[in-house]
Protein backbone atom coordinates (compact mmCIF):
# COMPACT_ATOMS: atom_id res chain seq x y z
CA UNK A 1 0.00 0.00 0.00
CA UNK A 2 2.68 2.07 1.15
CA UNK A 3 3.96 1.74 -2.61
CA UNK A 4 1.06 2.60 -4.20
CA UNK A 5 0.30 5.83 -2.58
CA UNK A 6 3.54 8.08 -3.85
CA UNK A 7 2.31 6.04 -7.29
CA UNK A 8 -1.56 7.40 -7.61
CA UNK A 9 -0.50 10.70 -6.41
CA UNK A 10 1.99 11.11 -9.19
CA UNK A 11 -1.06 9.84 -11.80
CA UNK A 12 -3.72 12.55 -10.12
CA UNK A 13 -0.86 15.23 -10.89
CA UNK A 14 -0.55 14.27 -14.23
CA UNK A 15 -3.98 14.22 -15.05
CA UNK A 16 -4.64 16.93 -13.49
CA UNK A 17 -2.22 19.08 -15.54
CA UNK A 18 -3.34 17.44 -18.56
CA UNK A 19 -6.95 18.88 -18.28
CA UNK A 20 -5.24 22.30 -17.13
CA UNK A 21 -3.16 22.48 -20.72
CA UNK A 22 -6.21 21.87 -23.02
CA UNK A 23 -8.64 24.62 -22.16
CA UNK A 24 -10.78 26.99 -20.06
CA UNK A 25 -14.51 27.61 -19.96
CA UNK A 26 -15.02 31.33 -19.61
CA UNK A 27 -18.55 32.63 -18.71
CA UNK A 28 -19.35 33.44 -21.99
CA UNK A 29 -22.84 33.52 -23.50
CA UNK A 30 -22.66 30.81 -26.38
CA UNK A 31 -22.32 31.29 -29.63
CA UNK A 32 -24.13 29.85 -32.63
CA UNK A 33 -20.68 28.78 -34.13
CA UNK A 34 -21.05 31.21 -37.29
CA UNK A 35 -17.22 31.45 -37.40
CA UNK A 36 -16.32 27.33 -36.71
CA UNK A 37 -13.61 27.74 -39.49
CA UNK A 38 -13.77 23.85 -40.70
CA UNK A 39 -14.09 25.61 -43.65
CA UNK A 40 -11.46 27.61 -44.85
CA UNK A 41 -13.97 29.51 -47.34
CA UNK A 42 -15.73 31.66 -44.31
CA UNK A 43 -14.84 35.28 -44.09
CA UNK A 44 -14.21 37.25 -40.47
CA UNK A 45 -16.84 39.14 -38.70
CA UNK A 46 -15.60 42.27 -38.48
CA UNK A 47 -15.15 43.83 -35.08
CA UNK A 48 -14.64 47.34 -33.29
CA UNK A 49 -12.79 46.80 -29.73
CA UNK A 50 -11.05 48.73 -27.12
CA UNK A 51 -7.06 48.29 -26.65
CA UNK A 52 -5.67 48.45 -23.66
CA UNK A 53 -5.39 52.72 -24.29
CA UNK A 54 -8.88 52.79 -24.92
CA UNK A 55 -8.08 53.34 -28.62
CA UNK A 56 -10.74 51.65 -31.37
CA UNK A 57 -9.16 48.77 -32.82
CA UNK A 58 -10.65 47.21 -35.82
CA UNK A 59 -10.35 43.51 -37.26
CA UNK A 60 -10.31 45.23 -40.51
CA UNK A 61 -7.81 47.82 -40.10
CA UNK A 62 -5.00 44.65 -40.73
CA UNK A 63 -6.90 44.42 -43.74
CA UNK A 64 -4.15 42.79 -46.01
CA UNK A 65 -2.11 41.04 -43.66
CA UNK A 66 -2.55 37.57 -42.47
CA UNK A 67 -4.14 37.94 -38.67
CA UNK A 68 -3.54 35.63 -35.50
CA UNK A 69 -6.71 36.14 -33.50
CA UNK A 70 -5.94 34.50 -30.04
CA UNK A 71 -8.80 35.00 -27.30
CA UNK A 72 -7.65 34.26 -23.93
CA UNK A 73 -7.60 35.14 -20.35
CA UNK A 74 -4.88 35.76 -17.61
CA UNK A 75 -6.74 33.17 -15.46
CA UNK A 76 -6.66 30.34 -17.82
CA UNK A 77 -3.54 28.70 -17.43
CA UNK A 78 -3.11 27.39 -21.07
CA UNK A 79 -3.29 30.76 -21.92
CA UNK A 80 -0.53 32.13 -19.79
CA UNK A 81 1.83 28.93 -21.14
CA UNK A 82 1.23 29.74 -24.97
CA UNK A 83 1.36 33.65 -24.42
CA UNK A 84 5.28 33.57 -23.92
CA UNK A 85 5.93 31.29 -27.27
CA UNK A 86 2.58 33.73 -29.35
CA UNK A 87 5.34 36.87 -28.34
CA UNK A 88 8.55 34.53 -29.61
CA UNK A 89 6.58 34.04 -32.83
CA UNK A 90 5.15 37.41 -32.98
CA UNK A 91 9.23 38.46 -32.86
CA UNK A 92 9.81 35.75 -35.42
CA UNK A 93 7.41 37.08 -38.40
CA UNK A 94 7.02 40.52 -37.45
CA UNK A 95 9.16 41.46 -40.70
CA UNK A 96 6.27 38.99 -42.81
CA UNK A 97 2.93 40.75 -42.96
CA UNK A 98 1.87 38.63 -40.00
CA UNK A 99 -0.36 40.55 -37.25
CA UNK A 100 -0.58 38.76 -34.01
CA UNK A 101 -3.91 40.09 -32.02
CA UNK A 102 -5.14 39.01 -28.08
CA UNK A 103 -8.37 39.08 -27.34
CA UNK A 104 -8.63 39.31 -23.72
CA UNK A 105 -11.91 38.00 -22.11
CA UNK A 106 -10.65 39.61 -18.51
CA UNK A 107 -13.12 41.10 -16.58
CA UNK A 108 -10.17 42.37 -13.90
CA UNK A 109 -8.89 45.39 -15.98
CA UNK A 110 -6.08 45.86 -14.17
CA UNK A 111 -4.66 42.80 -13.31
CA UNK A 112 -4.90 42.12 -17.57
CA UNK A 113 -2.72 45.25 -17.87
CA UNK A 114 -0.11 43.92 -14.95
CA UNK A 115 -0.31 40.92 -16.99
CA UNK A 116 0.61 42.01 -19.99
CA UNK A 117 3.61 44.49 -18.43
CA UNK A 118 4.38 41.11 -16.78
CA UNK A 119 5.16 39.57 -19.93
CA UNK A 120 6.48 42.10 -22.18
CA UNK A 121 3.27 40.90 -24.58
CA UNK A 122 4.39 43.03 -28.00
CA UNK A 123 1.26 42.86 -30.11
CA UNK A 124 -2.25 44.46 -29.70
CA UNK A 125 -4.52 43.22 -26.51
CA UNK A 126 -8.04 43.88 -27.24
CA UNK A 127 -10.48 44.10 -24.25
CA UNK A 128 -13.80 41.65 -25.37
CA UNK A 129 -16.86 43.49 -24.70
CA UNK A 130 -15.58 47.08 -24.69
CA UNK A 131 -17.56 47.92 -27.95
CA UNK A 132 -18.51 44.62 -29.70
CA UNK A 133 -19.52 41.41 -27.76
CA UNK A 134 -17.72 39.00 -30.63
CA UNK A 135 -17.30 35.55 -28.35
CA UNK A 136 -20.68 34.74 -29.73
CA UNK A 137 -20.23 35.46 -32.95
CA UNK A 138 -16.87 33.91 -33.26
CA UNK A 139 -18.16 30.52 -31.33
CA UNK A 140 -15.91 31.17 -28.60
CA UNK A 141 -16.90 28.48 -26.08
CA UNK A 142 -13.21 27.68 -24.97
CA UNK A 143 -10.15 29.48 -24.47
CA UNK A 144 -7.50 29.45 -25.81
CA UNK A 145 -8.72 29.84 -29.02
CA UNK A 146 -6.90 31.27 -32.21
CA UNK A 147 -7.75 32.01 -35.51
CA UNK A 148 -5.41 32.55 -38.53
CA UNK A 149 -6.78 34.61 -41.26
CA UNK A 150 -5.62 34.98 -44.31
CA UNK A 151 -4.50 38.25 -46.36
CA UNK A 152 -8.34 39.13 -47.45
CA UNK A 153 -9.63 38.02 -43.92
CA UNK A 154 -10.63 34.24 -44.63
CA UNK A 155 -10.73 31.84 -41.51
CA UNK A 156 -7.92 29.59 -42.55
CA UNK A 157 -7.31 27.84 -39.59
CA UNK A 158 -8.54 27.61 -36.03
CA UNK A 159 -7.45 25.77 -32.80
CA UNK A 160 -9.29 25.42 -29.49
CA UNK A 161 -6.89 24.82 -26.77
CA UNK A 162 -3.11 25.69 -26.27
CA UNK A 163 -0.80 26.04 -28.83
CA UNK A 164 3.12 25.51 -28.77
CA UNK A 165 5.31 27.61 -30.62
CA UNK A 166 6.24 24.86 -33.30
CA UNK A 167 2.40 24.16 -33.89
CA UNK A 168 1.58 27.96 -34.14
CA UNK A 169 4.72 28.16 -36.71
CA UNK A 170 3.61 25.18 -38.49
CA UNK A 171 0.10 26.45 -38.53
CA UNK A 172 1.50 29.96 -39.99
CA UNK A 173 3.47 28.48 -42.90
CA UNK A 174 0.38 26.38 -44.34
CA UNK A 175 -1.72 29.76 -44.78
CA UNK A 176 -1.58 30.78 -48.33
Amino acid sequence: MRKILPLLSIILVIIVILLLLTSCKPQLPEGDGGQDSESKTKYANDFTLLDLNNNKVSLSDFQGKTVVLNFWATWCPPCRFEIPDFIEVNNLYKDKNIQFIGISVDTNIKALEEFVEDFNINYPILIEGTLDNISPVWGIRNIPTTFILNEISEVMFKNVGMMTKDQLIKALEEVP
